[in-house]
């Protein structure tokens, strides 16, 4: 027994020894045989470390421990028994040093003696649960180079060597540990060992704009005003083996919690703060200094200050606003330039303290919102923003430039915007959706059906007559495609616009039917059905109808056949090879092809010489009769443009330049008779040319079209087939031709005034918005406009009548438009001839004007005949 206990004594000494070579990191030469008991060596570990509050670690025994005895004898019985058998397994000294090594490592030197709990003494019971004490880490200096210290606020975690958390007695006191300043070098430790720091909410700090995700550096800033270091942008963060998000990932939560609002721009979206806005601080986008009014977005209750500072004009146009703005120092029922009564003499007035008098001429403003949240602090913003050209702002609410804009407009309602016709919400407001128009493309609608229905809805609720009448003509040209969307915005749309699309897309499928009777084979038989089928007038005896006809024919062989080499087929097919329409058919691009060839044609061949005679309500009737072939041909085209409705006007110069030998030969109608007939037959190819050539005007002559190559090309192939004589009947045969296709197109191809995107739409936008602006108290009555006549008289008409009717339309068309511009080039070349041509030239603008207006009068007074 005695020896026993020795033994046990000398195995206590050893496990002492072990303990503090732990702590020391030193050697104690072999191995030292365990402790005898294995019950105690848990005990000694808990008594001697304690508890660790900001470890979830656990450290486990090596085997279950045995019941415990109160008795002592049975208890010494025990450890003789032990200590005279060995055990099964022993740990090596490796095995105990990785064993132990996480408690003593995180102790100081000074707390790793073995205290008396190798005695049989009572564990010590578990500490009881106190308050989080954050402790300041001062880091350690152990580089040449300064690094920021860590912003992480995860608690200190630990490895464990069991799966299985430790029990509260086993836990180690984190009274009994000192923080430690540099970790050992071979277990290069991360950052989330270090202690934990205190944590305080930080504020969002104020911005305008944050960078787009993608050039936006990845560096956080602290509550304390520290920086923490930037990761590379190739490198991944290293992920945290504790539990939950790591402290390098820490950062995303914030950016996920500011996601709610960003910028919405053309070219990149990047992230909006809205703490500015909530706690009613400085917007710095919407801070003007020069600015004289401050808005405030909260009550003045709330004790919060302004948000955005602007100019005076910004709200200019809103008389609710206006009323509201109040400069500062003045009580809040007082407006400056308010009369005052007697009974204010006698009130003791009331002054400002001079430490809260503002700078004379700064007012402040106090919006009627109906509530402060997000979603309304963020429509406010967008409002003056929307004034002052600054980007709008989206948010989960409103996701979409149509959403915000949408409720802009509902603000500009609320607060009383409008024009002084109430025609719109003012200029100012005015120029800025033009603007925001432009920027976006909102009013580009020609390749979305949906865009075309938000064009319409933002042009009403904007009041913008610019987006409105460019989506209407839109909508109108696919307005089947519209009907066939279903979509649930249609019926945003105010009924009057629905009723007015209706009827425009009627009058639209009239007019396509027209043209498509007429060009689909290019079959006029009208033409030759009156004077050019009679034989009975004696006048026109002498003409030769025939040779018009035959060229008529040869002339629309010629057209037919150039379209189809040139689109494949006539009507072109969609997707052909030699074209790339996505409509078969006479569609808009097709025909605006076939319009300006022979608009090229047409100013090559008018004699701009010789005006019309010939008026829009009445057939024409040559009194004099000078020239049999032309009257003819002046009666024929009268009887075309009235043979069917809707009645067409007549073109300004309406006959064509016709070849004549004395173009070649002056003295040519001096000559005998058989002279004439010498110089005919001796006629040259390349004075054939020349005698057509001359036959064109010189301007047009020159310019390089594929179509006026090609008619060059047939009509000189024609011309040395025929007499030079006959080669006027021709002339006159295409005349014909070129007339009663260029009189059939402007009702299709001529677009809507004001518009601006065009190019490539292949349904046709000739179809614009009558009447006054729905949006306008007298939406349904005649909208009317003043005019001067050419006497300097003034008359008020209908601006729909004046624009949009047959009249109207074809004003706008090519003959006009170049008749207009031939006046002017003859005026400028009469003032260097004389005052007699100038004279004539003069007389003959008056005429022009002078019909145009009878036109409108007399289509004018018919409507109201037939009210």
């Amino acid at each position: 027994m005695a020896s026993s206990k020795s033994s046990l004594g000398h195995r206590k000494s050893a496990l002492t020894l072990r303990f503090s070579s732990f702590g020391s990191d030193s050697e104690t030469g072999p191995s030292t045989p365990a402790p005898t008991s294995r019950k105690d060596a848990p005990r000694a570990i808990s008594s001697s470390s304690g508890a660790d509050t900001g470890s979830d670690s656990a450290v486990s025994p090596l085997s279950p421990p045995p019941p415990r005895t109160h008795d002592a004898k049975h208890r010494n019985a025990d450890m003789e028994s032990t200590a005279d058998s060995k055990p099964e397994r022993r740990k090596s000294r490796l095995d105990m040093l990785t064993y132990f090594f996480p408690i003593l490592t995180s102790s100081s030197p000074t707390d790793t003696a073995l205290p008396q709990s190798l005695h049989c003494k009572p564990p010590l019971p578990p500490p009881p649960p106190r308050k989080d004490v954050h402790r300041t880490h001062v880091p350690t200096v152990t580089a040449t180079h300064a690094s920021p210290p860590s912003t992480s606020s995860v608690r200190e975690r630990r490895r464990s060597v069991s799966s299985s958390r430790t029990p509260e007695s086993a836990k180690l006191q984190s009274n009994r540990l000192q923080p430690r300043h540099a970790s050992p070098a071979p277990r290069g430790r991360s950052s989330s060992a270090q202690p934990s720091r205190s944590r305080q909410p930080s504020a969002d700090v104020p911005r305008i704009v944050s960078n787009p995700a993608h050039v936006r550096s990845n560096s956080k800033t602290s509550s304390d005003g520290s920086t923490s270091p930037s990761h590379s942008g190739d490198k991944k963060l290293r992920k945290s083996w504790l539990h939950g998000r790591s402290v390098s990932n820490s950062g995303d939560l914030e950016k996920d919690a500011g996601a709610g609002a960003w910028i919405m721009s053309p070219d990149n979206q990047a992230d909006y703060n809205t703490a500015a806005l909530i706690n009613g601080e400085k917007v710095p986008e919407l801070w003007n200094e020069p600015g004289s009014v401050c808005v405030y977005l909260h009550p003045k209750a709330s004790g919060l200050g302004p948000s955005f500072k602007v100019v005076d004009h910004v709200v200019g146009s809103s008389m609710l606003l206006t009323q509201l703005v109040q400069p500062e120092g003045f009580p809040p029922n007082s407006r400056p330039g308010q009369l005052l009564t007697p009974d204010d003499a006698a009130k003791p007035q009331w002054l400002p303290p001079s430490s809260t008098r503002s700078i004379p001429g700064e007012a402040c403003l106090y919006l009627p919102l109906v509530n402060t949240d997000v979603e309304s602090l963020v429509a406010a913003r967008n409002l003056f923003a929307f004034l002052t050209s600054q980007p709008l702002v989206g948010t989960r609410g409103n996701p979409t430039v149509f959403a915000a804009l949408l409720n802009i407009s509902s603000l500009l309602r609320q607060f009383g915007f409008s024009s002084y016709d109430g025609s719109s919400f003012g200029e100012d407001v005015d120029a800025a959706f033009d603007l925001f128009v432009d920027q976006f493309g909102i009013a580009d609608v020609r390749g979305s059906r949906t865009k075309t229905i938000e064009g319409l809805v933002l042009g009403e609720q904007m009041r913008s007559w610019n987006l409105y009448n460019e989506a209407f003509a839109h909508a109108v040209g696919k307005y089947d495609d519209l009907r066939g969307l279903t979509s649930p915005l249609f019926s945003s749309i105010s009924l009057g616009t629905r009723n007015r699309l209706e009827r425009a897309h009627l009058d639209l499928i009239n007019r396509e039917s027209n043209v498509h009777l007429r060009l689909e084979a290019f079959e006029f038989p009208s033409l030759f059905a009156g004077v050019a089928s009679s034989t009975s007038r004696e006048e026109y005896r002498n003409v030769r109808f025939k040779e018009w006809r035959n060229s008529f024919a040869k002339m629309r062989n010629f057209v037919l056949g150039y379209y189809k080499d040139t689109l494949g087929n006539w009507p072109p097919k969609a997707k052909s090879k030699k074209n790339r329409f996505s409509r078969s058919g006479l569609n808009r691009l097709c025909l605006k092809m076939l319009y300006s060839d022979l608009c090229a044609l047409y100013d090559l061949l008018a004699d701009r010489e010789s005006m019309t005679p010939r008026a829009i309500d009445q057939l024409f009737e040559d009194a004099d009769g000078a020239n049999p072939s032309i009257s003819a041909l002046r009666k024929m085209l009268s009887e075309f443009d009235h043979s069917s409705p809707p009645v067409l006007p007549p073109i300004p110069y309406d006959i064509p330049k016709l070849p004549s030998m004395t173009a070649i030969h002056e003295n040519y109608n001096q000559l005998s008779v058989k002279k004439q007939i010498k110089v005919d037959k001796t006629l040259q190819s390349n004075e054939l040319l020349l005698l057509l050539i001359k036959s064109h005007n010189i301007d047009t002559d020159s310019l390089h079209m594929p179509f006026l190559n090609a008619f060059k090309e047939f009509e000189l192939k024609e011309a040395k087939s025929v007499h030079p004589l006959d080669m006027a009947d021709q002339r006159i045969g295409y005349w014909l031709f070129l007339h009663a296709v260029i009189q059939s197109l402007p009702m299709l191809v001529v677009d809507a005034p004001g518009l601006n995107y065009t190019e490539g739409v292949e349904y046709f936008l000739c179809q614009a918005p009558q009447g006054n602006a729905p949006w306008m108290e007298d939406a349904g009555e005649v909208r009317k406009v003043w005019y001067q006549t050419a006497g300097q008289g003034i008359v008020e008409l209908s601006a729909d009548v004046v624009m949009f009717s047959v009249e109207g339309i074809y004003m706008r068309s090519h003959c006009w438009l170049a008749a207009k511009e031939w006046q002017e080039q003859g005026l400028a070349a009469a003032s260097h001839r004389g005052p007699e041509a100038e004279r004539k030239i003069r007389y003959s603008c008056a005429v022009c004007c002078t019909m145009a207006l009878y036109y409108v009068f007399v289509v004018h007074t018919r409507l109201r005949c037939n009210r």
